[in-house]
């Protein structure tokens, strides 16, 4: 099996769109039929709360999470997170979070947040930008 990615919130957001590269549609589509998506509990926050949803997608949404597995806050988590908030200067607190959920988990952390997680030294990162 291949890299097990945390799925970064405008990853799926932008899948949900299709305002991927199609490159990055299939490669998505390819991950998740192995395995349900592995979100940070941030997230699943982020992905209720982004924007006000249509009916359908917010249903879409639920669907979406509901067949992931969410990744709680853990002390090793919180940890990370406050090493790389330190290091980091102007990294939010969210990608900070999400970025230390895929560092203390092992993950590939897939995001179009080129500016914020292609600094992170240890990341493991997949820019799927064009």
């Amino acid at each position: 099996m291949g890299a097990t990615y945390l799925i970064d919130t405008n990853v799926v957001s932008k899948y949900f769109d299709e305002a991927l590269p199609e490159w990055a549609l299939v490669l998505l589509d390819e991950a998740l039929e192995k395995e349900p998506a592995q979100l940070s509990v941030i997230t699943r926050i982020e992905l209720k709360v982004y924007r006000p949803l249509l009916i359908q997608r917010e249903q879409q949404i639920q669907a979406f999470i509901e067949a992931s597995t969410v990744l709680p806050l853990s002390e090793p988590i919180i940890q990370q997170t406050i090493k790389l908030r330190r290091h980091y200067k102007g990294l939010k607190l969210p990608d900070a979070i999400i970025a230390a959920t895929a560092m203390v988990n092992d993950f590939t952390l897939p995001s179009t947040n080129n500016i914020d997680f292609q600094r992170i030294t240890n990341l493991k990162y997949k820019s799927l930008s064009n």
